[in-house]
C-alpha cells in the first residue's frame, strides 16, 4: 500500500511536492521541480501500478494525471526548475495522451463519510423563529448549555470561542423587528484530514500544523479557476497574470526549504497512515475510492465541445436573457409597478422579507386580474408576465454564464465530488456543475464530448426514480400497472385534475398546460417523502384536491402508504397519541435510514438537537415565568414563555419533518446512486491500471452514464453496463437502460 499526499499551487494549479510511504516504511518528500523529469515519471509510474490509499484521492489523482502527461512531453532529463516556461506550455497540450489508474484504491475522505462521520457534510442551519426579544438571550443560553455538540461541527468558523447558537435580529426590509428575535445554530463543520486526525487519532489540536498561519505567502497564491486548470488560459510567456507559472518558484522554494512546511507535508502521510489504522484497514477496490480516482484523471483529460455551436447558443440564450431585468432589485421595482399593497404581500418570503426566489416568481406568474390562479398557465394579470420573463432570463443568463465558460476554456473539465450528498448521489464541483447542465436538445447538442479516434456511447436508465419506487414499494398493483406500460405519472395526474382522461393528459405533454409533467412532479413529490401541502406549493392546486389526490393514490397503491408509515414509525419523534391538541410525547427515532442496497443516512445529531429543543418546549426554565411580558404571535397573543414554548416546538417539528422527508428521499436516491455509480465503475474497469492509452473516459450526470470509448473497446463497454444493469434485477425487477452507440453528442443519448 502507498499512502500519499501532495501539495500544489492553489488548487488546480501544479504540483510541486508528492509526499508518500510505502505500508509502515519510512516517509519520502519528494520535489518534483527540483528531478529529472524522468524520475518523477518512474514515481508515478509506480504508485499507479500499487495500491493507494490517500485522503481526498480527486483532488490528488488530477494533479498526478496533469504532471505525468505534462512531463511525458517534456525531455526525460530537464529539471523542471530550470524551464519553468516550457512545462507551462507543455501542460495545456498534454490533457489527452496518458491515462494513469492505481491498482486499487482507498480514499479515506470517502470511507469518512459513509459512517457516522458523514454528518460533517454540509447540512442546514437549525432556526428558532420568533423568541420574545426579552427571552432571547436566555434561550440561546440554555441551549448553549444543554445542547453540547463536537467543537468539530464549528471548526471553520473564524472565532473559535463564539456561542453555538446566536440570537440574530429580524430584518424586514430595513426595519429590524424589536419586539421579536431568531436563534440560530450554524454548522461549520470541517472533515479535513487534520480535523479527523484530531477528532479520532486524538491528535493534539496544538500540535496542528496549519497552512493558513505557516503556509507560502497568500501574495503568491494563484489566479485560477476550476473549470480552466491550466495556465496557457490565462497567460503566455512573460504575461502568465499571476497564475501558477508566475507563483511556483516561491512555493518550490517554500516545500523545499521550509522546515515547518516540510514538518506538514508529512504530517500528512502519517495522519492518513493512521486514519486508514483506525478504520480498521479498508480494504482497497471499493467503488467511490476507485471513481474517485476515474474522476481526478477524467478531470484533466477533459471533453470534447462544439465551440462553434456553443457560440451561436450563447447568443440566442443572450437575446432572452436582456427581456426581462434580472437582478433581485430592479425585479421587486419592476413588479412593483403592478402591483397594489396587497399584492405586494405576495412577494416576501416566510421571514417576512420581500424577495424575487424562483417559487414566489412561479406563483406571481399564474396571477389573474380576478385574484384566482390560472390552471398552471402564465395569469392575465400584468405582473404575471413579468414574472414569467424574469424567470426566462435568468435561466438564460445562466446558460451565457456556462457557455462563457466553456468558450474561454475550449474544452469540458468536469469535476465531480464522488460523495457528494447525504444519500451518496455524486455532485458537481469547481466553479461548473455538470449536473446542472440544462437537458434540452441545443445545449446538449453542443457537448460532443468525444475526441477524434473516439466513439461516443451512452444511456440512462429508464423511469428510474419510478423504477426504484417500485423497488421499495413492492406493490404488486403499482408493478402491474407499470408492467402493462401505463404511465405513473399520467395516472397520478388523473387524481391532480379530476375530469381529465389519461389519453387526455398523456397527448397535454410538452403542450401549455402540460398536465403530465404535472402529475409527474407529484409522483415525485410522494416519492420523496413530500405530503398534501407540497402539491400545493410545487403544483398550484387547492388543498382539498391535493390531499384527495394523496389519499386516492395511497388507497389504489397501498405499499406507497406502507412505505409512509414505516418512515413515520421510524422518524416521527414527537407524536400526539391522543389527537390534535393533546399532549405531545417524545417516541425515541431511529439513528439512521438504510437503503436496501445497504448505505446509511444518519440522523444521529438531528435527533440529538431535536430531543433537547422538545425537552426545553415542555419543561422550560421556571424563571422565564417572570417575564410578564405579553407578544402577539402568529395572530395569537400569548406570555413571552408560551411564545418561546410555540417557537421550539415548531422548530423541533421542522427537524422532525425534514428528517422523514430526507428518510423517504434516501431509500431512493441511494439506490439510484448507487447503481449509476457501479455502471460506471464497470465501464472505469475496461481501462488497465498503470499508465496506459485511454481506452474509456466516464462521464456522469445523475441517472446518465456517457463514455468516449476508442472503437476497439465499444462491445466490453457495452457488455459491462448491461452485465452490471441486470445484476440488479432481482432486488430492482423493473430496472432497465437503453446503450446506444455512435453517438454524435450528449443530446444524442
Amino acid at each position: 500500500m502507498i499512502f500519499f499526499d501532495t501539495e500544489t499551487v492553489g488548487f488546480h494549479g501544479f504540483v510541486v511536492l508528492i509526499q508518500w510511504a510505502e505500508d509502515d516504511g519510512p516517509i519520502e518528500l519528494y520535489d518534483v521541480w527540483k528531478n529529472p523529469v524522468s524520475e518523477t515519471l518512474r514515481l508515478i509510474d509506480m504508485i499507479a501500478e500499487s495500491d493507494v490509499c490517500g485522503f481526498n484521492l480527486a483532488f490528488d489523482w488530477f494533479h498526478l494525471s496533469k504532471c505525468y502527461n505534462t512531463f511525458c512531453n517534456l525531455p526525460p532529463d530537464l529539471i523542471p526548475e530550470d524551464d519553468i516556461d516550457a512545462v507551462a506550455l507543455a501542460e495545456a497540450k498534454s490533457r489527452t495522451t496518458i491515462c494513469i489508474k492505481p491498482k486499487r484504491a482507498c480514499d479515506l475522505m470517502l470511507h469518512a463519510r459513509k459512517g457516522p462521520y458523514q454528518s460533517l457534510m454540509d447540512r442546514k442551519d437549525v432556526r428558532i423563529r420568533r423568541i420574545p426579544s426579552a427571552l432571547a438571550q436566555p434561550l440561546a443560553n440554555e441551549l448553549n448549555q444543554r445542547v453540547k455538540l463536537d467543537d468539530i461541527y464549528f471548526a471553520r468558523r473564524k472565532d473559535k470561542m463564539a456561542p453555538q447558537w446566536k440570537v440574530m435580529d429580524i430584518i424586514k426590509g430595513k426595519v429590524t423587528d424589536q419586539h421579536f428575535k431568531d436563534i440560530v445554530l450554524k454548522f461549520a463543520a470541517k472533515g479535513g484530514l487534520k480535523n479527523l486526525a484530531m477528532h479520532a487519532l486524538k491528535v493534539d489540536a496544538d500540535s496542528i500544523l496549519k497552512l493558513d498561519d505557516i503556509g507560502v505567502d497568500p501574495a503568491f497564491h494563484p489566479d485560477e479557476v476550476g473549470w480552466a486548470p491550466f495556465a496557457r488560459f490565462h497567460g503566455k510567456p512573460g504575461k502568465w497574470k499571476s497564475s501558477w507559472p508566475d507563483m511556483v518558484k516561491f512555493h518550490i522554494k517554500y516545500w523545499a526549504y521550509n522546515p515547518l512546511g516540510r514538518k506538514y507535508a508529512e504530517n500528512d502521510v502519517v495522519y492518513t497512515r493512521g486514519l486508514y489504522k483506525y478504520f480498521d484497514s479498508p480494504e482497497p477496490g471499493d467503488t467511490d475510492s476507485e471513481l474517485a480516482c476515474m474522476v481526478g484523471a477524467c478531470r484533466w483529460h477533459g471533453f470534447a465541445i462544439d465551440i462553434e455551436k456553443m457560440k451561436t447558443q450563447r447568443a440566442a440564450a443572450r437575446d432572452v436573457s436582456l427581456t426581462a431585468p434580472k437582478d433581485p432589485r430592479r425585479v421587486l421595482a419592476w413588479l412593483y409597478e403592478v402591483l397594489d399593497d396587497t399584492e405586494k404581500l405576495g412577494m416576501v418570503d416566510h421571514q417576512g422579507k420581500p424577495s424575487t426566489k424562483k417559487i414566489l416568481l412561479e406563483n406571481v406568474s399564474m396571477w389573474n386580474i380576478d385574484g384566482s390562479l390560472a390552471d398552471r398557465e402564465q395569469g392575465n394579470h400584468p405582473a404575471a408576465k413579468r414574472a414569467t420573463l424574469v424567470l426566462r432570463a435568468r435561466k438564460a443568463a445562466k446558460e451565457v454564464e456556462l457557455f462563457d465558460k466553456l468558450i474561454k476554456a475550449k474544452r469540458f473539465h468536469a469535476s465531480f465530488v464522488v460523495i457528494g450528498t447525504l444519500s451518496s448521489r455524486m455532485a458537481g464541483s469547481d466553479g461548473l456543475n455538470p449536473q446542472g447542465i440544462k437537458r434540452t436538445q441545443d445545449v446538449r447538442s453542443c457537448f460532443t464530448l468525444a475526441d477524434p479516434g473516439y466513439s461516443l456511447c451512452g444511456g440512462d436508465f429508464d423511469a428510474f426514480e419510478v423504477v426504484l419506487a417500485d423497488a421499495v414499494y413492492d406493490d404488486e398493483r403499482l408493478r402491474a400497472d407499470l408492467q402493462s406500460g401505463k404511465k405513473i405519472h399520467a395516472l397520478f395526474a388523473m387524481e391532480l385534475f379530476p375530469g381529465k382522461t389519461y389519453e387526455e393528459i398523456l397527448a397535454s405533454k410538452g403542450k401549455d398546460p402540460d398536465y403530465y409533467t404535472y402529475g409527474k412532479n407529484g409522483v415525485f413529490a410522494m416519492v420523496y417523502g413530500g405530503d398534501e401541502n407540497t402539491l400545493v406549493i410545487k403544483i398550484g392546486v387547492a388543498e382539498d384536491v391535493a390531499l384527495k389526490t394523496m389519499n386516492g393514490f395511497q388507497d389504489r397503491y397501498t405499499g406507497i402508504r406502507r412505505s409512509r408509515k414505516r418512515i413515520y414509525d421510524m422518524f416521527c419523534s414527537m407524536r400526539q397519541p391522543n389527537g390534535i391538541g393533546t399532549k405531545v410525547v417524545w417516541n425515541q427515532p431511529a439513528d439512521y435510514v438504510e437503503s436496501f442496497l445497504g448505505f446509511k443516512r444518519y440522523f444521529t445529531l438531528e435527533n440529538e438537537i431535536c430531543r433537547v429543543l422538545f425537552e426545553l418546549a415542555q419543561h422550560p426554565p421556571s424563571n422565564w415565568k417572570h417575564f410578564k411580558i405579553k407578544v402577539v404571535r402568529r395572530d395569537r397573543e400569548q406570555t413571552a414563555m408560551g411564545a418561546a414554548q410555540s417557537a421550539l416546538y415548531g422548530a423541533a417539528f421542522q427537524i422532525q419533518a425534514r428528517n422523514m422527508r430526507a428518510a423517504a428521499n434516501h431509500e431512493i436516491q441511494n439506490p439510484g446512486a448507487l447503481i449509476t455509480k457501479s455502471v460506471q465503475r464497470a465501464v472505469w474497469d475496461v481501462q488497465p491500471s498503470g499508465a496506459n492509452d485511454w481506452r474509456v473516459v466516464p462521464f456522469n450526470a445523475h441517472d446518465e452514464v456517457m463514455v468516449p470509448t476508442r472503437p476497439a473497446y465499444v462491445n466490453d463497454v457495452r457488455d459491462a453496463v448491461m452485465k452490471t444493469v441486470e445484476s440488479f434485477r432481482p432486488r430492482v425487477p423493473l430496472i432497465k437502460m437503453e446503450w446506444k452507440l455512435s453517438l454524435e453528442s450528449w443530446a444524442s443519448k
